[in-house]
């Protein structure tokens, strides 16, 4: 379905399946949540649509929900067995980690105003920052331009990580201003294919793609 042509390489990437604190809107970033067992029942209905694949690598994140994200994957596909690296960890949201949306308009008033008119640049006491999000994006994307190289069957790679750190990596993958708005956002347990040869050749094939969940109430226990 999916063909790698020439010297481009495929990007397959796929956001971790949802956790409880995704379920009760909570923000998550850098705490560690296992997958609920929805979220392992998404995940193996992407692995399972994915089954027949050939991979030539596989990256995650070391964050708990990431790895057993993979771990299942892994466990359906024809690919090495997962490399766990903390570039791919999800972003540090400072103070309002593990808040949902009431509880940081209860604390911090101001800092909730500032976040529901502009999410993605809102200044957060003790986050991460976008210097610092680009910069592990930036490792991560050379870290793949190199790979690239190596990669003489042109099979494809997969990633798996989080929400707003897919959204930065697909922003400088397709060289989008991160300085504006953010047009790309991540379901849990969907993928994303991105193709190119990491110079001016990029574009994006297949987008937060879930059509695989459809299957969701088949599963029993």
């Amino acid at each position: 379905m999916f063909s790698t042509c020439g010297d481009e390489m495929e990007l397959w990437l796929i956001r971790h399946g949802v956790t409880d604190a995704n379920l009760e809107g909570r923000i998550q970033g850098r705490l560690d949540f296992p997958l609920s067992l929805l979220g392992k029942k998404e995940v193996y209905l992407l692995a399972r649509r994915i089954r027949n694949r050939s991979f030539y690598a596989f990256f995650s994140s070391n964050l708990t929900r990431a790895k057993e994200t993979s771990h299942i994957i892994a466990s359906q596909i024809r690919a090495p067995l997962p490399v766990y690296s903390p570039l791919l960890q999800e972003y540090d949201w400072g103070i309002i980690q593990g808040l949902t949306r009431k509880e940081i308009g209860e604390r911090y008033p101001l800092l909730l105003s500032q976040l529901e008119q502009d999410f993605h640049h809102a200044e957060v006491p003790g986050a991460e920052g976008m210097q610092a999000l680009f910069r592990r994006v930036k490792v991560f994307y050379r870290f793949l331009s190199a790979f690239e190289k190596r990669n003489s069957k042109s099979l494809p790679v997969i990633v798996v990580s989080h929400g707003r750190f897919l959204q930065a990596f697909t922003l400088y993958f397709l060289g989008y201003d991160p300085g504006k708005n953010w047009p790309f956002s991540f379901s849990p347990a969907s993928l994303t294919i991105l193709e190119g040869d990491f110079k001016r050749k990029k574009r994006m094939r297949l987008f937060n793609d879930t059509c695989h969940l459809r299957g969701k109430e088949n599963l029993s226990g």
